[in-house]
């Protein structure tokens, strides 16, 4: 459970671009989304001025990074816990072999004043289809 003056990424998954289920194979090259759900605790979303999500792709079969992005958010302080989802999108056009098991890496960063709070989370791999 994310502390008055923590922020966590609660959880992140990647899904097709229906948004409809998450991903457990995805066809080469295919576009799809990353979804990070985010809190930030009261006391800390008091103080808050701006978040950034570092989102990379890992292919696990090739131990080589496939994509990665950095995405950054204005905060207003205000008096209450801040429960979110980023996305992050991918295009298509990225290439990897038949078989290649893939892993979404995140981490959520937010600065407020001179203090800096991270958090990561790993997905549940998923597999390149041909």
């Amino acid at each position: 459970m994310t502390g008055s003056w923590d922020a966590d990424i609660k959880l992140v998954y990647a899904l097709d671009r229906s948004r409809s289920v998450a991903i457990d194979t995805i066809k080469n090259s295919d576009a799809f989304d990353v979804i990070a759900n985010i809190r930030i605790g009261q006391s800390l979303m008091q103080i808050v001025s701006k978040c950034d999500l570092f989102v990379s792709v890992r292919n696990l079969s090739q131990s080589s990074a496939l994509l990665s992005q950095k995405q950054s958010y204005a905060l207003a302080p205000q008096s209450a816990p801040l429960n979110q989802q980023l996305i992050a999108t991918f295009d298509a056009g990225w290439n990897a072999d038949e078989g290649d098991v893939l892993e979404v890496i995140a981490t959520f960063k937010v600065t407020a004043g001179v203090h800096q709070n991270y958090s990561l989370a790993r997905s549940t791999p998923f597999i390149v289809s041909g």
